[in-house]
C-alpha cells in the first residue's frame, strides 16, 4: 500500500488543480453555513444556491474521507493569465465550492464550479481543459487525455504536477455547473476518476441548481 500523501503534496494538488483556495486577502471565501450580514442602505445580493451535494462523496469512486467541510470562495478558481481571466468573467463565473478528501494511498478535491448559465459552464470548462490554461498551470508536464464514455461531455486527464507528483483530473458540466475530481495517488487514476464522475452524475441526475 503506497504511503499516505503528505500535507505539503496536498497542498501542491489543491493549489494547481482549480480548486479554488487560494489565500489572496481580496478574495470572499466561507462554509457553505457561514452567516451573512445585509444592511438597510443597499439591497442584498442573492445568496448562490448551495451546491454541496454536487460533491463527491465518500462512498463514490476515489472514496476519499473529507478532511474538511465544503467551502465556498468567489475568487478565481486558479492563478490566471490575462485571458483566462477575461474568459472566466465573459463567461459569468460566480463562485467554487470544493471539498478536501484522502484515503489511506490518495488525496484528492472534488469542486463544483458555479455560472450564471449552462453555456458559461461550457465555455469555462473548454478553457480550463485546453492545451493553453494546463500549459500555464503546469509548463512541461506530459498529459494523457481521455474520454469519460458514462458522462455526457466529460473529459479527463492525467499526468505530473510540477513536483513529479502523479495526478489526475476530470471535468463536466451539469447545466449551469462545471464539475471537477482531482486525485493524486502512486495508483490508479484513471478507473476511480471516471467512477467518480459517473457516480456524482447518475445520483444528481446531471442537474444543477437554476
Amino acid at each position: 500500500m503506497a504511503p499516505r500523501p503528505s500535507r505539503i503534496a496536498l497542498a501542491v494538488l489543491l493549489g494547481m488543480l482549480a480548486v479554488g483556495c487560494g489565500g489572496d486577502s481580496d478574495r470572499t471565501s466561507s462554509t457553505t453555513d457561514a452567516v451573512t450580514t445585509s444592511t438597510t442602505d443597499a439591497p442584498t445580493a442573492a445568496a448562490p444556491p448551495n451546491v454541496d451535494q454536487y460533491l463527491l462523496q465518500v462512498d463514490e469512486g476515489p472514496r476519499l474521507e473529507p478532511m474538511s467541510s465544503p467551502q465556498t470562495d468567489s475568487g478565481e478558481p486558479f492563478p490566471l493569465p490575462e485571458r483566462g481571466a477575461e474568459v472566466l468573467e465573459r463567461s459569468g463565473y460566480i463562485s467554487t465550492t470544493y471539498q478536501t478528501g484522502q484515503s489511506d494511498s490518495s488525496a484528492g478535491v472534488s469542486s463544483v464550479l458555479l455560472f450564471e448559465t449552462e453555456a458559461g459552464a461550457r465555455d469555462w470548462m473548454t478553457y480550463e481543459t485546453s492545451t493553453e490554461a494546463l500549459r500555464h498551470q503546469i509548463p512541461n508536464g506530459k498529459f494523457k487525455r481521455f474520454q469519460v464514455p458514462d458522462v455526457p461531455g466529460a473529459t479527463r486527464w492525467t499526468g505530473p504536477d510540477l513536483h513529479g507528483n502523479a495526478i489526475g483530473n476530470v471535468y463536466w458540466a451539469q447545466g449551469r455547473c462545471m464539475l471537477l475530481i482531482s486525485l493524486e495517488t502512486d495508483g490508479p487514476r484513471v478507473e476511480p476518476l471516471a467512477a467518480g464522475a459517473k457516480a456524482v452524475y447518475e445520483r444528481t441526475g446531471g442537474t444543477c441548481p437554476d
